[in-house]
């Protein structure tokens, strides 16, 4: 403390000669530079009133005596540094307008870097003894470059490679712009090849290109792929394998499907041909993908990442979902053997991923088609070798899949039970660890489709032992999340835990009919529709709701409007399913939008209708005010993150598959049934009165693929997540 003391009253001491220097340098200016001395003194107003200053003292922290230094440094140095520039008698016109106007640029780039939050105001000291001693070393006709090279990036870029730059004519003024260049490029490595474009003739520049490559090589091939561009031609003469293999890459018509094999094509492993060879079968793409995916798979364990390995791992999901995924499920009507016959060359492993790369789109019965031939096709049934064959990629995902949709219990009882307990025990384990919160979801969401009491007994005790964990270490994260999944599996056993207190969340069981009304007493609902053959179905489906007395219909070329005529005023605007191919249903959703705003209308209930391949494109939509939020094919950690970015607060209904009319009508007509009589929306109450009425066959399945928000333990985590760690990964 003694110190810090002392060095404040060094700095009041300084501050105090520069006042006096002031006073005595203080003389007449000449005409002819006025407006260069006027500029200085706007800007460093500027700076003064900058983020609610007092127009006495900069506001750049907390600390006064900081802001104290600052101010002295900027205000009072940097006019006996204009005086002197003015006064010196060594200098002629032109250099000392060269200077002056130096100094307005590093006042300029003071405020604009504080404004845009690219330069610590803090600085501002060691910006002014930068410029000061760039100015001697110039006078003198010195190489400013070691001067550059003992400076930070930000006080150098100031100074230096601004526009305004009093420095432009000195002997070293290119060295010191390639210095800050390396220095910008140690900073920022992602921004190499920007940065390129503006200083593609530095000697350096194909080491640079060089080391984009290997850091970051699909940024490399998009600009590979520019021709004209400076950095296209840099990367072009470039003798680099890596870089070679890029541009070849990009330069082929397939350069797509090239792409992904970047690390085994640089390697020798693979070469082009023979991508070229399977790149029209999709069978045999796919396999190759896989293959390739197993590998890298064991590689990332050992922390060694595959280049272009994002790049696999999307193609490898694009072949899943839009090659085999998408036909089994548009044949969900045919015979099995018509069905999956696209499936009858795959093996386990490649089911495998059909399972996990294919959450947000597979049917039920889709998923338990791939997930039985998956079981058969293993040469001894053994659950625990399949999941070692993959390196145990997506283990968790798969576990939450198989739980979601009964299937848990029958994979586990194909391995003995030391390992079903080691694998149920691993899928609960080093939650913490990971970059995003997705296992936690997953877990979450599993829980609750547990069919086996000695599996959730063994799952609790594993939360229980990783939150003990958690507090010895005094690991907040890892306390936070153990916490709330024991939270949220205890509450989903015993309704009568209050949850909301607990986790300090809005209610969970209801939404208040009060908090779903506007301000004029209206519950404003929401409907997307899309313009294909189901969105069309749907829609009419959705409409014979609204036929009977109790609901008035009016309909524009657009949109529908539906009001009750009964009881509560209750409001609903569901755009037309236009044709989607001319984008006309989108174009209906915008004009719906604009007439919701105009109108003052706030929706409190949203309703998806529609493919899962839709969702996106309705949560991209959501009106912020939505405390409902009804996706007829949402599941998964990103659907409901992206939700409840938008809606924090919203009470989440999902389903494992697209929407069904004999699941969905039934909760709709609750739920409006329960507003036109101003109740509140009880999802005990309506679940229960749900699952009374469909107690078996294809009903009860279909039923039993939709989850209510009390039973969405993922939303549920996301929500409690966000308020106690103040955000989301």
């Amino acid at each position: 403390m003694y110190k810090i003391f002392t060095l404040i009253l060094l700095l009041s001491v300084v501050a105090g000669k520069g006042r006096a220097e002031t006073d005595t340098l203080k003389k007449k200016i000449d005409i002819a530079r006025i407006r260069y001395h006027e500029n200085i003194e706007k800007e460093q107003k500027h700076a003064l009133h900058f983020n609610n200053g007092n127009g006495q003292l900069l506001n750049i922290s907390s600390n006064s005596h900081i802001n104290h230094f600052v101010t002295e440094a900027l205000l009072k140095e940097v006019d006996v540094l204009r005086d002197s520039i003015e006064n010196n008698s060594g200098l002629d016109h032109r250099l000392k307008v060269k200077y002056l106007s130096g100094l307005e640029n590093l006042l300029k780039g003071f405020n604009t870097g504080w404004r845009n939050k690219t330069f610590n105001p803090v600085l501002g000291q060691e910006l002014l003894n930068n410029y000061k001693a760039l100015m001697q070393a110039d006078i003198k006709n010195e190489d400013i470059s070691s001067i550059v090279q003992n400076a930070s990036y930000e006080v150098g870029n100031i100074n230096i490679n601004s526009s305004g730059s009093a420095f432009y004519e000195n002997v070293g003024y290119t060295n010191a712009r390639q210095i800050l260049l390396r220095k910008f490029c140690e900073k920022n490595p992602d921004k190499i090849l920007l940065m390129l474009e503006q200083y593609s003739d530095v000697p350096f520049a194909d080491s640079l290109v060089q080391a984009a490559a290997h850091r970051y090589p699909n940024q490399l091939y998009d600009y590979a792929a520019a021709t004209r561009t400076n950095v296209g031609r840099l990367i072009r003469r470039n003798s680099d394998s890596l870089v070679k293999t890029i541009v070849s890459i990009a330069n082929s018509k397939s350069g797509q499907q090239y792409y992904p094999f970047l690390d085994e094509l640089v390697s020798g492993r693979l070469t082009l041909e023979d991508i070229f060879n399977v790149m029209d079968d999709n069978l045999k793409y796919y396999k190759m993908l896989v293959r390739i995916q197993t590998g890298y798979t064991e590689r990332l364990i050992k922390r060694d990442t595959p280049l272009a390995h994002d790049k696999l791992v999307a193609k490898l999901q694009d072949r899943a979902k839009n090659v085999f995924i998408e036909q089994i499920n548009a044949l969900h009507d045919s015979p099995d053997n018509v069905r999956f016959k696209i499936l009858d060359q795959l093996t386990p492993q490649e089911l495998y991923y059909l399972i996990v790369l294919g959450e947000d789109v597979i049917y039920t019965s889709s998923y338990k088609g791939v997930f039985n031939r998956m079981l058969q096709r293993m040469p001894t049934p053994a659950g625990d070798s399949l999941l070692m064959s993959v390196r145990f990629d997506r283990f968790k995902k798969f576990i939450k899949l198989a739980a979601g949709y009964n299937k848990l219990d029958e994979f586990l009882q194909t391995m003995p039970d030391s390992s079903s307990q080691r694998l149920m025990m691993a899928f609960v384990r080093g939650l913490e660890k990971t970059g995003t919160l997705e296992d936690a979801v997953d877990v979450a969401d599993s829980y609750g489709s547990l069919k086996n009491p000695l599996v959730t007994k063994l799952i609790d005790q594993e939360i229980e032992k990783n939150l003990l964990l958690g507090k010895e270490k005094d690991e907040r994260r890892t306390i936070v999340i153990y916490d709330i999944l024991q939270t949220i599996f205890q509450s989903s056993q015993d309704s009568t835990i209050d949850i909301s207190a607990r986790l300090k969340i809005p209610p969970v069981y209801k939404v208040d009919y009060k908090d779903l009304t506007d301000d004029s007493g209206r519950v404003v609902q929401q409907v997307f529709f899309y313009g294909d053959k189901d969105g069309k179905d749907s829609y009419a489906n959705f409409m014979s709701m609204f036929t009977g007395a109790e609901w008035k219909v009016s309909k524009t070329p657009e949109w529908v409007e539906i009001r009750s005529t009964k009881g509560k005023p209750v409001y609903i605007y569901a755009n037309l399913p236009l044709d989607y191919e001319k984008g006309l249903d989108s174009v209906a959703q915008a004009h719906l939008q604009e007439f919701i705003q105009k109108k003052s209308l706030k929706p409190s209930i949203t309703i998806h209708r529609g493919h899962s391949y839709w969702v996106g494109s309705t949560i991209r939509n959501l009106p912020p005010s939505s405390k409902i939020v009804i996706l007829g094919s949402c599941g998964g950690f990103h659907n409901l993150d992206d939700v409840l970015k938008t809606c924090p607060d919203a009470h989440i209904i999902s389903s494992k598959e697209v929407g069904t009319r004999l699941i969905n009508e039934p909760i709709l007509k609750e739920i409006n049934d329960d507003l036109k009589d101003g109740k509140n929306v009880e999802w005990l109450t309506i679940w229960k009165d749900l699952s009374s009425r469909f107690t078996s066959g294809d009903a009860r399945e279909r039923f039993e693929n939709y989850v209510p928000p009390h039973k969405n333990l993922g939303a549920l985590f996301i929500k409690a997540y966000t308020r106690q760690m103040g955000s989301l990964e």
